[in-house]
C-alpha cells in the first residue's frame, strides 16, 4: 500500500517550499525508515508519497543510567547498597547490568523495554513538533493557540496509508481523506479513497504537484510564445524555479509594451521585468523586443490578464526611464564626494572611505601582481569611480543594477572601455555559478575589494557566526580564491595590513579563511596538512598546494612521502627546538648524506614533492642503520637537530602527519 501525507496551506512564500520540504522529508525519512520519500510542491501544499510502505512495529528501548560504575561494586565485586536499591527501584536484576558512558564517566545502567510500537505511530507522535520546528525566516499565528505557527495557516491535512485515515494532528486540524484541487478552476473539495489515487486527481483538478512537471511546462510554453513572435525567451537566474512555485497550473500569457522603453540598457529591462514582475523577456538577435511574457495560475479567458499584465510592467519601465535619463545628466566622478553621506558600518566608515582604502590597496596590488603604469592608471581611476552608481537613481530602486549601471553611466560619460568594464566586473564572482572578471582592470578591483571587505569587517568584530553573515563574507573569500587561483597571483593579505589604522581579528580572520579554503577545495585534510605551515591569508599558495598534494594523493609518491615524514616526526621529542648541525659530530656517512641533501633543498625556492621524495632513502638508511638516541648526549642532539632540519623542509609544503591515507 501507497503513503501519502499532504499539508494543506493559504499560500506560500515561493522561497520557503523547497526548504520546507526537503526539513520534513528528512524527519519523515528517519521516523519511516526509508529514503525514497517522493516530495511534491505547491503554493498551497507540501505532500509526501511513499510507494509500497510497510507499517513495521519496533521494539521501543529506554536506556536508565544508575550510579557510578565505581561506587556500585566492592572491592570483591559484590553490588552495593547503592545498586541494589536501584535495581529494587526499577524492578531489575543484576543479569540486565552493563556499563555505560556518560558525560566522561562510566555509570551503571539497564535498558527497559516499553513494548513495541508502529512506525505511524511514532509519526504521529512526533508530527505537530516537525511542523513547528521547520526553519523559516517567519512563522504566522492562525489560532487563538500562541504555540501553533507556520510560515502560513494550515488549513487541512490528508493522510493515508492505502484506504486508511492516519492519526495526524496539527493544533485544531486532523487528517482526513479530503484535499483541494485549483483555487479557482476546481470546485469544492475532493475526497481521495485511496492513496494510490491522489496524483491523478490533483492533475485531473489542475494541479501539477510536480515541480519538475510544472517546471519543464513553464519553458515549453514560454517558448512557444516568443517563437511565435521570431524570438526566444530571456532565462534570468532562479526565475523559472521561483515561478513554478507560484503557480499550481502554468498558463503563459504574452504582452507587450511601448517600445519607446528600448532606450533603456537590456539588462534593466530584463530586471524590471523578471526580478520585480516575475516576467521573461524576448530577445531577437541578441537584442531585447518589446514582448515580455507573463505566467497565470488561472486560464486567461479574456484579455484582462495580459492588460494587468501589461499595466503593471509599464508603470515600472515608466520609472525606470525617469531614472536613466536623470541620472544621465550627473557625471558619477561628480557623485563621489558625495558618497562620504553612506555609512557602511560605525567602526568602518563611510563608502568614500572605503573608495579611499579601495585605491591604496589597488595601488599595492598593482605593484604585487606587476602591472604596467598604463593599467595601474586604470585601474586607480576605476576605483575611484567604483562606488559612485550607488546615489544614481536607477541603483537605489533596483539596488541588483549595482556596477551594471556604473558601467552603462561610464561609458555614456566618454570613461575607457576598460575602467568602466571594471565597475560591473568589480562585483564578480557574484556565486558559485557567477564567471570571474574578464579584464585584468576588473580582477585587481575585485581582489581589492573582497581584500578589503575581510579586513574592515573582522577588524569592526564583525564575524561570521554559523549561519549568520550579514556582509556575505564568506561570498567575498570565494570569489577571492577563484580570481587568485585563476590569475595565480601570489597575494599574501599581510602585505595590505599597514594601510589600515587599527587591524583586529586577524587570528580570526586566518581562521575563517582556512575553514573557507576546506569548503572551496573539498579536501579537508589535505587543505588542514598545508594550512598548518602555510598561512591562509596567502591563499593562492595554499590552493596550488592542496591541489598538487590531492592530485597525487593515493600514489605511492605520497604515502612514501608520508611514511618518511612520520619516522622522522615520531622519535623527535615533543619541545625539541634545537637544529644546529655540527658537521665535525657526523660519525656515520647516512648523516652526512641526509644532511648535504636537507642543505641542498632549504634555500631552493621552487620546492617540489619530488624533492621530498628524494629524502626518503635518505631518511630510511640513517633509521636502518644508525642508532639516533646515541649514548653520548652530543650525538644524539645533533642527530636529533637533523631530523628537525629534515622535518623543516618537509613542512615547507603541508604537515604529513595531518594527511588521511
Amino acid at each position: 500500500m501507497d503513503l501519502v501525507i499532504e499539508i494543506g496551506t493559504e499560500e506560500l512564500p515561493a522561497g520557503v517550499i523547497d526548504p520546507l520540504l526537503n526539513y520534513i522529508k528528512d524527519r519523515f525519512s528517519r521516523i519511516l525508515r526509508r529514503d525514497d520519500i517522493e516530495t511534491y510542491g505547491t503554493p498551497r501544499r507540501l505532500a509526501f508519497y511513499l510507494r509500497n510502505f510497510e507499517n513495521t512495529k519496533e521494539t521501543v528501548e529506554e536506556v536508565i543510567f544508575g550510579p557510578p560504575w565505581k561506587v556500585s561494586f566492592d572491592e570483591d565485586g559484590k553490588p552495593t547498597k547503592a545498586l541494589l536499591g536501584f535495581l529494587k527501584k526499577h524492578g531489575a536484576d543484576l543479569s540486565q547490568v552493563f556499563k555505560a558512558e556518560r558525560g566522561g564517566g562510566e555509570y551503571v545502567a539497564i535498558k527497559k523495554v516499553h513494548g513495541e510500537i508502529s512506525l505511524l505511530e511514532k509519526l504521529r507522535e512526533e508530527f505537530e513538533d516537525i511542523l513547528l520546528s521547520a526553519p523559516v525566516p517567519k512563522r504566522m499565528r492562525w489560532t487563538s493557540s500562541r504555540r501553533i505557527t507556520f510560515p502560513r495557516p494550515v488549513r487541512w491535512i490528508l493522510a493515508l496509508h492505502g484506504d486508511r485515515v492516519i492519526d495526524l494532528s496539527f493544533g485544531d486540524i486532523k487528517a482526513g481523506r479530503v484535499t483541494y484541487g485549483h483555487r479557482f478552476l476546481s470546485e469544492g473539495p475532493l475526497e481521495i479513497k485511496r492513496a494510490e489515487e491522489y496524483l491523478g486527481r490533483l492533475e485531473e483538478n489542475f494541479v501539477i504537484p510536480d515541480i519538475n512537471k510544472r517546471r519543464e511546462m513553464i519553458a515549453r510554453g514560454v517558448s512557444e510564445l516568443a517563437r511565435k513572435v521570431g524570438g526566444v525567451p530571456e532565462y534570468p537566474e532562479g526565475l523559472v524555479e521561483e515561478v513554478a512555485n507560484l503557480v499550481e497550473y502554468p498558463f503563459p500569457v504574452m504582452g507587450t509594451f511601448d517600445e519607446r522603453f528600448l532606450e533603456l540598457p537590456d539588462r534593466v529591462i530584463v530586471t524590471v521585468a523578471a526580478h520585480h514582475q516575475r516576467f521573461f523577456c524576448v530577445s531577437k538577435e541578441g537584442r531585447i523586443t518589446n514582448y515580455f511574457i507573463g505566467v497565470s495560475n488561472n486560464r486567461p479567458e479574456d484579455e484582462t490578464i495580459r492588460e494587468g499584465y501589461e499595466r503593471v510592467l509599464r508603470a515600472r519601465l515608466e520609472d525606470a526611464l525617469f531614472f536613466y535619463r536623470e541620472d544621465l545628466r550627473r557625471r558619477l566622478e561628480d557623485l563621489v564626494p558625495k558618497l562620504s553621506g553612506i555609512l557602511i558600518h560605525p567602526k568602518i566608515g563611510s563608502v568614500l572611505d572605503k573608495v579611499e582604502r579601495l585605491k591604496r590597496v589597488c595601488s599595492r596590488l598593482c605593484d604585487l601582481v606587476g602591472v604596467s603604469e598604463e593599467v595601474k592608471r586604470k585601474v586607480l581611476r576605476a576605483a575611484y569611480l567604483s562606488k559612485a552608481d550607488l546615489l544614481t537613481d536607477m541603483v537605489r530602486e533596483f539596488d541588483e543594477l549595482q556596477g551594471y549601471m556604473g558601467y552603462i553611466y561610464a561609458l555614456k560619460q566618454g570613461e575607457e572601455e576598460e575602467v568602466a568594464v571594471a565597475l560591473w566586473e568589480q562585483y564578480k564572482p557574484s556565486g558559485h555559478e557567477d564567471r570571474t572578471p574578464g579584464t585584468l582592470t576588473g580582477a585587481i578591483i575585485s581582489v581589492a575589494d573582497r581584500i578589503d571587505d575581510l579586513i574592515t569587517f573582522f577588524s569592526a568584530g564583525e564575524i561570521p557566526k554559523g549561519s549568520s553573515d550579514p556582509y556575505g563574507l564568506r561570498r567575498s573569500a570565494f570569489g577571492l580564491f577563484r580570481i587568485l587561483e585563476e590569475r595565480r597571483w601570489e597575494v599574501d593579505l599581510r602585505s595590505f595590513l599597514d594601510l589600515y589604522k587599527d587591524v583586529k581579528n586577524l587570528e580570526e580572520l586566518e581562521e575563517f579563511l582556512a575553514q573557507r579554503l576546506e569548503s572551496y577545495l573539498g579536501a579537508q585534510d589535505v587543505v588542514r596538512s598545508v594550512a598548518a605551515v602555510r598561512s591562509p591569508l596567502a591563499p593562492y599558495q595554499v590552493i596550488r598546494l592542496v591541489r598538487e598534494i590531492a592530485e597525487l594523493k593515493g600514489t605511492d609518491l605520497i604515502r612514501d612521502i608520508c611514511e618518511a615524514y612520520r619516522r622522522v616526526v615520531k622519535i623527535i621529542p615533543k619541545g625539541w627546538e634545537k637544529e644546529e648541525v655540527e658537521e665535525t659530530l657526523f660519525s656515520e656517512k647516512e648523516e652526512a648524506d641526509l644532511w648535504r641533501r636537507v642543505r641542498e633543498l632549504e634555500p631552493k625556492e621552487d620546492l617540489s614533492l619530488k624533492d621530498l621524495f628524494s629524502l626518503k632513502p635518505l631518511i630510511d638508511n640513517l633509521f636502518d642503520r644508525v642508532l639516533i638516541m646515541d649514548k653520548d648526549p652530543r650525538i644524539r642532539e645533533n642527530r636529533l637537530a637533523l631530523l628537525l632540519r629534515t622535518k623543516k623542509v618537509f613542512n615547507r609544503i603541508a604537515d604529513f602527519g595531518l594527511l588521511v591515507l
